[in-house]
């Protein structure tokens, strides 16, 4: 899964010289970051901010090269144990260069079936027919452009399954479109005028006392008008740039796009791949160095827990050492008195010596201070460290 790539400290010099570092450490397949501490640790100069971005006349010069000889080794992912993707363009598919609507809705598609069964019997809100729930077909229009749409779904449907492409609804209620095993999502709007029903006017009333007018108060109410004016928008998480919205303009409607429309299918099917290859790339290296700061982290922790280990034994076995000498003290202070209270010495001082083994970590045999094994709890994730406490060997 992973290999190491050793550099010398001369190799890596020339290689900085030459090549950004940005793309350097791309080749290498470690961060920029980490090439740049691995440089500033070795002592070896990095070309100064700007610095490819200035003629080549004009660049400082290189300075010496770095005197150590101790070699750099960086652990970076092995891509030949990838498994291997194809890299086979997709096939361009044979898509007519003209797709003419027909004015009449023969042998429609199921989808757009189901679709016209649903929109006949929907309600309207805010100018728009309610599907939700409904498992149809994804169009947010208004009832007189019923007929326009079913004609321009059909027709699309019907034109791009020819292509291989496969319509379904996914239970969300969406309208996919699987092209070359990427799903997009395509909905049909209509763009709608809104306007503010203005409240009505006060009744006249003669001899009557004055009220105020709440009325006045509520919020405005609205109206939405139909423009007729359509647009198809295609939901996928695509490159930068890639065009997922045709429209009705001045200069021609949707039913004359569907050849762009179908061929952007394709377009954007590629795109879709191309980025999501792109992040799945992305998220394995970043679980490959979560993993070795994670290991990193552990070894660093076990440093850690080993040396607070070694002082903590050796506070003890001082303080048991302290007590055998203050036993020791204590049983040559009662030899000169009666046989009674030496023998209540020598009581206290098997009690006495007997806690003084229980705290030397190196009674009854040096084992517990030896090991160098230290038990990592499983919630342990690294973060945090640079807070632990001080300890004999903190600056």
């Amino acid at each position: 899964m992973h290999k190491i790539v050793t550099f010398t400290p001369r190799e890596l010099f020339d290689r900085a010289w030459k090549t950004p570092v940005l793309k350097l450490a791309q080749e290498i397949g470690i961060s920029d970051v980490a090439l740049s501490k691995a440089c500033r640790k070795a002592g070896i100069a990095l070309p100064p901010r700007g610095h490819w971005a200035k003629p080549a006349s004009k660049r400082p010069s290189k300075p010496r090269p770095p005197a150590g000889e101790q070699p750099i080794s960086f652990r970076v992912l092995d891509r030949s144990t990838l498994p291997l993707q194809s890299a086979a363009p997709i096939k361009p598919k044979a898509i007519r260069s003209t797709i003419e609507v027909p004015y009449t809705l023969l042998a429609p598609h199921p989808l757009v079936i189901k679709w016209l069964k649903c929109v006949k019997a929907a309600k309207t809100y805010e100018g728009r027919l309610i599907t939700t729930d409904k498992h149809v077909l994804d169009a947010r229009i208004s009832s007189g452009l019923v007929d326009r749409c079913a004609l321009i779904f059909d027709t699309l449907i019907k034109e791009s399954e020819v292509l291989g492409y496969r319509w379904k609804v996914a239970s969300d209620d969406k309208t996919l479109v699987e092209v070359d095993g990427e799903h997009l999502g395509i909905k049909l709007v209509e763009r709608l005028n809104k306007h503010v029903i203005p409240p009505p006017p006060p009744s006249p009333k003669r001899n009557a006392r004055w009220e105020p007018n709440f009325s006045l108060l509520r919020s405005p109410q609205f109206e939405w008008s139909s423009t007729g004016e359509l647009s198809l928008q295609i939901e996928a998480h695509a490159e930068y740039g890639k065009r997922k919205n045709w429209m009705d303009t001045k200069t021609g409607k949707i039913e004359e796009k569907l050849t762009s429309i179908l061929d952007g299918f394709g377009t954007i099917a590629e795109s879709v791949k191309a980025l999501r290859l792109k992040n799945e790339e992305a998220h394995r290296e970043r679980i490959a160095e979560e993993a070795i700061r994670l290991e990193r982290a552990k070894r660093e922790e076990t440093h850690r827990r080993l040396r607070h280990r070694l002082a903590k034994n050796t506070k003890r076995w001082e303080l048991a050492q302290r007590l055998r000498v203050f036993i020791q003290a204590t049983c040559d202070a009662s030899d000169d008195i009666s046989d009674h209270t030496q023998q209540q010495t020598a009581l206290w001082a098997a009690w006495a010596t007997a806690q003084a083994n229980l705290l030397d970590p190196l009674h009854p045999d040096t084992s517990s201070v030896t090991s160098l094994t230290v038990s990592i709890e499983s919630w342990f994730n690294g973060y945090g460290m640079m807070r632990a406490e001080k300890d004999w060997w903190s600056e």
